[in-house]
């Protein structure tokens, strides 16, 4: 059994030690500029690369912090942006219901669309109102941007409306020509593009009557008085195109 390498390996650590021992009590009572000398060569040899290492980690740590701040101001001003965005889109909004409820005439309920899990009908839609706030069959459905439908039927605080996409959806109609002259017809949905339109006909107009492209209909609020239903001068669409049968298309 070799014992010899072991104590050799021993008695060597401890002459090691030893040395490391009288270098440390030299150092410790030797001058201060010659400590100053031996700890200046130590830091530029042995202990160099590993203060470089440590120099490196400190900057990654700086980098790292450096970014995370930068992320979250990023997040920060992304978040603001959305938030205003919101803003300025429900501002836009209450805009254009302030400035419906001045062109109303008619006394009116704000209203606002509930799911309608019990509604299988594309073409209906649920609302918040009902009889109790006011709300009676065939009260037309108005919106900022124009029309919307009906009420077909009401309870008592909800009621269902027939939008303006379904087939049997009319309203009395009005535009101008290029002389500024009324013209009158009907409208209803363009059936012949499926359930799914988003097109409008305007129907009854005379043959020999011209509707310029990209005029304005709107309702025209006859036979308001023997129970008709929309208000003069609700925006339905605008004029696209004019098909060769004399009916008018708008959207």
């Amino acid at each position: 059994m070799p014992v010899a390498p072991e104590r050799f390996a021993s008695r060597r650590d401890t002459v090691a030690c030893l040395i490391c021992l009288l270098c440390a009590v030299a150092a410790r009572v030797a001058p201060v500029d010659i400590q100053l000398a031996i700890a200046s060569g130590i830091t530029d040899t042995i202990a160099a690369p590993f203060l470089a290492l440590q120099e490196q980690v400190e900057l990654l740590k700086a980098a790292r912090a450096t970014v995370t701040e930068r992320m979250a101001q990023i997040d920060s001003a992304v978040v603001q942006d959305l938030e205003t965005e919101s803003i300025r889109a429900e501002n836009e909004r209450l805009r254009r219901l302030l400035d419906l409820s001045a062109r109303l005439p008619l006394q009116h309920v704000a209203a606002e669309v509930l799911r309608q899990d019990d509604l299988a009908d594309e073409t209906m839609l649920k609302l918040s109102v009902g009889r109790d706030h006011g709300v009676e069959p065939d009260d037309p459905v108005i919106a900022p941007g124009g029309i919307v439908g009906v009420i077909e039927s009401v309870e008592a605080r909800t009621s269902n409306a027939m939008i303006w996409t379904d087939a049997e959806f009319r309203a009395s109609a009005m535009t101008q020509d290029d002389d500024d002259n009324y013209i009158f017809g009907i409208v209803g949905p363009l059936t012949s593009e499926g359930p799914t339109t988003t097109l409008m006909e305007l129907r009854g107009v005379p043959f020999r009557r011209t509707v310029p492209v990209g005029a304005m209909v709107r309702t025209s609020g006859r036979g308001l008085e023997l129970g008709g239903v929309y208000p003069i001068g609700i925006p339905i669409g605008t004029v696209i195109a004019e098909p060769e049968e004399g009916e008018r298309e708008g959207e």
